[in-house]
């Protein structure tokens, strides 16, 4: 049941933060849009779907014990990171078409989803953490 709840509240968050962040960034681009770039939409898609793949992999720590929760969320944040670099690297040799404006929206992504994603499954722990010391 808890895992259930876990996993609910987190795609509620995801969701959320990624339509807003979408909405945010494309009233940017109204503003200035001679920086508006075609791959925009796969900004929102890569994070929206990177949150599918970090609750499932804590859905599977979680099953495998809970003192597997905090490196699988280390792993995590370092896969995270590793397929941002790549994306940007290969949108900036590739794509090469509003590079600065790519990285911008990018950053603009990545930095509330690693706070999002870091208070939330901190809460979590805690959360655990206390169920822990109860029993």
């Amino acid at each position: 049941m808890f895992l259930l709840t876990v996993k609910r509240r987190y795609l509620k968050e995801v969701t959320c933060l990624t339509v807003v962040l979408s909405l945010v960034v494309g009233l940017v681009y109204l503003f200035i849009p001679e920086r508006y770039f075609v791959w925009f939409p796969v900004i929102p898609a890569f994070f929206f779907l990177y949150g599918l793949f970090n609750i499932s992999m804590f859905a599977m720590a979680f099953r495998m014990g809970e003192d597997k929760i905090i490196p699988m969320f280390l792993i995590n944040k370092s896969i995270k990171l590793i397929s941002s670099i790549l994306i940007v690297v290969v949108y900036c040799f590739v794509v090469r078409h509003e590079v600065l404006s790519f990285i911008a929206a990018f950053v603009a992504f990545y930095i509330p989803f690693l706070i999002m994603e870091t208070a939330y499954f901190t809460k979590i722990e805690l959360i655990l953490k206390r169920k822990r010391r109860r029993k």
